[in-house]
């Protein structure tokens, strides 16, 4: 009997979730739900390109929504697998190596965010990351970084702002802050 083990990081995760969800997509397809959107609640955030839902968020992401004003999809990242720091008034997303944590958070309007980690080895920019192609976001309240130890910001819009490591995004170093 062959037996296999073996570990998945969570990026990998992430990825097979990712492709699994657009094969099924394309085998299952969405029809017309109950309000006459094409899709059937709850379809757009499975799989957004299936149903025809998505499209710019300007600089609160990109991507649909479903219900909840909040991206699909973003940088790995969505609102309802995001950890909930909405009851702290400040969160802190450190990093080392190439990981964010937490990756995902979601926070109230008005919260603090304090990035704490090596910027020289982690340049910090806001952005997206779709496959290997990095993006930054100009209109981003996430200020590029490239020094020091701490980034702080008071997010006061709801939307999405995701982020990434401007050296290690291809590797998966990104996440999303999901402000409600």
């Amino acid at each position: 009997m062959l037996k296999a083990n073996f570990m998945l990081r969570s990026s990998e995760v992430d990825v097979l979730a990712v492709a699994l969800v657009a094969v099924l997509s394309m085998v299952v397809g969405c029809g017309e739900g109950e309000d006459g959107s094409k899709c059937q609640p709850g379809a757009e955030t499975v799989a957004p390109s299936a149903c025809g839902t998505g499209g710019s968020g300007g600089s609160a992401g990109s991507g649909g929504s479903a219900g909840s004003g909040m991206p699909v999809m973003v940088n790995g990242c969505d609102s309802s697998m995001a950890i909930d720091k909405t009851n702290d008034a400040t969160t802190t997303i450190s990093f080392a190596g190439i990981e964010y944590t937490p990756r995902c958070v979601r926070i109230r309007t008005g919260s603090v965010v304090v990035f704490s980690g090596n910027f020289a080895s982690h340049p910090l920019v806001g952005g997206t990351v779709s496959g290997s192609v990095a993006t930054p976001d100009p209109g981003s309240p996430v200020p590029p970084k490239s020094g020091g130890a701490e980034a702080m910001l008071t997010l006061s819009n709801p939307g999405a702002v995701p982020y990434y490591c401007s050296l290690h995004a291809s590797s998966g170093m990104m996440g999303a802050i999901f402000v409600e």
